[in-house]
C-alpha cells in the first residue's frame, strides 16, 4: 500500500511539473531597443508579483502562439506591421488587444492578473516603468527547440478571436500613443 501511495504521490507530483512547463520552449536573448525599420517589435512584460507567479503565461498572435512568458520574464516577439489581434491566456482565462501596429515602431503589453481572470494592459510611449521593463530577462520562442501546441488551445484561440469579431470580447486597444 505504501508503495502504491509513493508511486501516486510522484505521478501527481511529475504531472505538476510538466504542466508549468508552458507550450514554448524559451531561450534567453539580449534585448533589442528598437524595432527594423520593416517590421514591428512587441513586448510582452510579465512582472514578478507573488500572485499567481507559477502560472503560465501564453502568448498569441491571433490563433499563432509565439511564446511563454514566466513570472519576471520579457517576451520579444517581431511581426510584420498591420492590425493584430494579440492575446494572453492564463489558467483558463483570455485576454485581449488589438491595433493597427506601425512599422519601425516597438509597443509593450503588460500581463495583469487582478485577482478575478487575467488582463492585458498596453502601455503608453511616455511610460516611465518602460526603462525599468528594458531591464528584464529577455526571451523568445527557441525555433530550434518546437513544441507541438494541442489543438485545444488554438481552438480556444480561434473561439476568442471569434468573440472579438462580433464584439463579444473586452479588448484593449493599441493606438499610437502606445507606439514608441
Amino acid at each position: 500500500m505504501r508503495d502504491k501511495l509513493i508511486t501516486i504521490t510522484f505521478l501527481a507530483l511529475l504531472s505538476l511539473l510538466t504542466a508549468c512547463s508552458g507550450l514554448g520552449n524559451m531561450k534567453e536573448v539580449a534585448f533589442e531597443n528598437e524595432a527594423e525599420s520593416d517590421a514591428v517589435l512587441v513586448n510582452f512584460v510579465r512582472r514578478s508579483v507573488f500572485q499567481g507567479d507559477g502560472a503560465m503565461v501564453e502568448a498569441w498572435d491571433a490563433d499563432k502562439f509565439i511564446g511563454t512568458l514566466k513570472a519576471g520574464t520579457l517576451l520579444q516577439y517581431k511581426t510584420e506591421p498591420g492590425v493584430h489581434t494579440l492575446l494572453l491566456y492564463c489558467q483558463g482565462s483570455w485576454a485581449v488587444a488589438k491595433g493597427d501596429l506601425k512599422a519601425g515602431k516597438s509597443y509593450y503589453l503588460k500581463f495583469n492578473m487582478p485577482g478575478f481572470g487575467i488582463g492585458l494592459g498596453v502601455a503608453r510611449s511616455d511610460d516611465s516603468r518602460i526603462e525599468e521593463w528594458k531591464t528584464m530577462k529577455t526571451v523568445t520562442l527557441d525555433e530550434a527547440a518546437p513544441k507541438e501546441v494541442p489543438e485545444k488551445y488554438i481552438l480556444g484561440a480561434r473561439k476568442v478571436l471569434e468573440r472579438v469579431r462580433t464584439n463579444d470580447a473586452v479588448v484593449t486597444p493599441i493606438a499610437d500613443i502606445n507606439a514608441l
